[in-house]
């Protein structure tokens, strides 16, 4: 039996993270991109798109989050905007900044965390492999309830590293990754409550 303010949602592909963010980027070797089996020659759209990807060779976006009673559930897309396969298999790290850009003190938790029941948000990681274009995503869950005296945590950023040792990344809004000013194309809101504590789902698809 799902327990009062559980949410359901369609299948995601998603992954979950434990605090903290890589400060460099993966080593060949460590997991990072590896060669796609055939390179084709860019074409005008494929190099102006590869012109705005990250440097890391995947880009971050949230276009959605879902209420019910107090909880949120966030969808984050990574995608391969590379030229080489990319590789997940677990869950993100996952860091919330404040709007000084400086971290908050939020446990990101595998799985559910006993926050709520959604269905799927359990599911054990799986490989996955992305050819560039392709995507998986993940889900960050929360409660924007105050269960003491504390002031609210209210999160302005979110910065994500698909996997351990891999370099931590803004998430930006859908619409914003191109043609926004740089200093705000990145700002998230996510009011936290007081509990300070996010479920994070491993990488699907």
């Amino acid at each position: 039996m799902r327990p009062r303010g559980s949410v359901a949602l369609l299948p995601l592909v998603t992954a979950v993270a434990l605090t903290g963010c890589a400060a460099r980027p993966a080593h060949p070797g460590e997991g990072a991109s590896s060669p796609s089996t055939t390179t084709a020659r860019p074409t005008p759209t494929t190099a102006s798109a590869a012109a705005d990807c990250p440097e890391a060779g995947v880009r971050l976006t949230t276009d959605s989050v879902d209420v019910a009673m107090g909880l949120r559930v966030m969808r984050v897309e990574l995608t391969n905007c590379g030229d080489r396969s990319y590789a997940l298999n677990g869950y993100p790290r996952v860091r919330v900044l404040d709007e000084d850009r400086k971290p908050l003190a939020v446990r990101a938790e595998r799985g559910s965390a006993d926050i709520a029941t959604v269905d799927g948000f359990d599911a054990p990681p799986e490989a996955i492999t992305l050819r560039p274009g392709e995507h998986a995503e993940t889900l960050l869950m929360w409660r924007n309830t105050n269960a003491g005296v504390n002031a609210p945590a209210v999160g302005e950023y979110l910065r994500i590293a698909p996997a351990r040792g891999r370099p931590c990344q803004p998430v930006v809004p859908v619409g914003r990754e191109r043609g926004s000013p740089r200093q705000d194309r990145d700002a998230i809101t996510m009011n936290l409550g007081s509990t300070a504590k996010l479920g994070v789902r491993a990488w699907y698809r």
